[in-house]
């Protein structure tokens, strides 16, 4: 099997293994909220050009994190027909209950490793990582 399928099995294999559980959040769902813990404010039109995605998705995804209390909107200060979005207190507790989860599974998973593999398997991660984001 060449690299790049072996990149993808794992990829999906790895999403699938996150993803399920008690209480996970879906991806799309965290990564919005990951965002706006990282930047705390910011309007919909960003987060749908950070995400790629077209607007009228994002505003659909917003709703639905509105709707559960997990986001809040505010007239922005800078220009009174514009909205900004940032976390509520069940926001902010659901990215880290997410985040903390999905660390335990991937931990979990690579718990019959040994450090050294553990290691070059960060380390090459890492510079994957680093070369699809400067070419972003």
């Amino acid at each position: 099997m060449q690299l790049s399928e072996e990149l993808s099995r794992a990829f999906v294999a790895m999403g699938r293994h996150i993803n399920r559980g008690e209480g996970a959040i879906s991806r799309p769902d965290y990564l919005v909220l990951a965002r706006l813990a990282a930047r705390d404010c910011t309007r919909s039109r960003d987060l749908a050009a950070a995400e790629g995605l077209d607007q009228s998705t994002m505003s659909r995804r917003i709703a639905s994190l509105l709707e559960r209390g997990l986001v809040e909107r505010s007239v922005d200060p800078s220009d009174g027909r514009a909205y900004t979005l940032a976390l509520t207190e069940a926001g902010h507790e659901a990215v880290r209950t997410e985040r903390a989860r999905r660390v335990r599974s991937v931990t979990d998973a690579l718990a019959g490793w040994d450090a050294v593999d553990r290691a070059e398997l960060a380390r090459l991660l890492g510079r994957l990582t680093d070369t699809l984001e400067a070419q972003s």
